[in-house]
């Protein structure tokens, strides 16, 4: 996925899916990559959100904060 459908497919999320829907949508919808990228893109877009951790963790995904990039996203 490139970023640009990366940050339009996270913002969809907002308002229209809850951590359900979300969960389905990234088990049956996407690589293992693809649910890193949305995962750590999500989870500096809701503002550090605990349910979008908690789900990445249950994928094995581990997010890299804005903190932790060498060039400030």
């Amino acid at each position: 996925m490139t970023k640009s459908q990366i940050e339009s497919r996270v913002e969809g999320w907002n308002w229209n899916m809850n951590i359900f829907e979300i969960y389905d949508e990234l088990r049956d919808g996407h690589t293992g990559r693809e649910q890193e990228e949305l995962l750590t893109h999500a989870f500096n877009y809701f503002n550090k959100d605990s349910a979008i951790a908690d789900l990445a963790s249950h994928f094995g995904v581990t997010i890299e904060t804005d903190e932790d990039s060498p060039i400030p996203c």
